[in-house]
């Protein structure tokens, strides 16, 4: 039975990558000579910008780039935000947010809005639909099983409970995990749609399965700074998240794995934490 099912859904991921295959070369056939695809060139653009907006000012640590704004409203703007983000009871948190809110805005909102107004395409044909999403929560369950006795292992190591939940006060209060987990998943939600929804759905009908490729450069260029055994991880895993993107035609999968791997890695640290 179980064999059975997993020949089908392979012979449906094929069928999949055949479809897209079949319309990049038909969109080829019809290139004149020189051709180049506007498309295409304004995807890459925007994509670098915001990438780069997120790198110079996404970061827990760029919340004085809001100065500019507050001092449209106040007349000592630094003075607030360092009681916020510097000394407040909970200035790590909102630091952490700070940071989920310029990621879900460079990589979901700005994005989507991209995708309405100039490239007049609809927003769920770039992953966002959970249509049929029910029909492939196998694999989600399966990858999730797979990882989960590993994470309790590697969560018994100093370095994973030194590193995780990022922030150190989730253990706190009910108020500071849930608050830390609803920034953790709207920054994971944002990524996957950026990575897996917009820059691979853009990118297929053009390159075909070599888009799930180009779209791991990126992502895994932003994991620099961090331990290289987790930036060469992020190789593999965006091969296999978007390539469930391009199967699925929707993120929801990718998301819910990230999100699950997320919060139990928060989970399980804290727990030993406690023993």
């Amino acid at each position: 039975m179980i064999r059975e099912k997993l020949r089908k859904n392979l012979d449906a991921f094929r069928a999949s990558v055949a479809k897209v295959e079949d319309e990049t070369t038909a969109l080829r056939a019809t290139d004149p000579p020189g051709h180049i695809d506007l498309q295409v060139f304004g995807v890459v653009i925007f994509a670098s910008l915001m990438l780069s907006i997120q790198d110079y000012h996404g970061s827990s640590s760029h919340w004085d780039t809001l100065q500019p704004l507050a001092s449209l409203f106040m007349d000592e703007p630094k003075k607030w935000l360092e009681g916020i983000f510097k000394k407040g009871e909970y200035a790590r948190l909102w630091r952490l947010w700070y940071w989920s809110a310029v990621t879900s805005i460079c990589y979901m909102v700005l994005p989507m809005l991209y995708i309405k107004v100039v490239m007049r395409q609809r927003i769920r044909d770039f992953g966002f639909s959970l249509k049929g999403i029910l029909s492939h929560a196998w694999i989600y369950v399966g990858m999730f099983l797979i990882v989960l006795p590993a994470l309790f292992v590697v969560g018994t190591t100093e370095s994973f409970q030194r590193t995780y939940p990022f922030y150190k006060d989730a253990g706190r209060s009910p108020f500071d995990f849930f608050a830390w987990e609803l920034a953790y998943i709207m920054q994971f939600l944002s990524l996957e749609f950026f990575f897996r929804g917009f820059l691979v759905h853009a990118f297929k009908r053009r390159f075909g399965y070599a888009c799930v490729l180009l779209a791991v450069i990126p992502y895994c260029m932003i994991h620099f700074g961090k331990p290289m055994p987790e930036t060469l991880g992020a190789i593999f895993a965006g091969i296999a998240l978007a390539t469930l993107s391009l199967f699925t035609r929707s993120i929801w999968l990718g998301v819910a794995i990230h999100v699950s791997v997320a919060i139990s890695m928060d989970i399980i640290s804290l727990w030993y934490k406690s023993m």
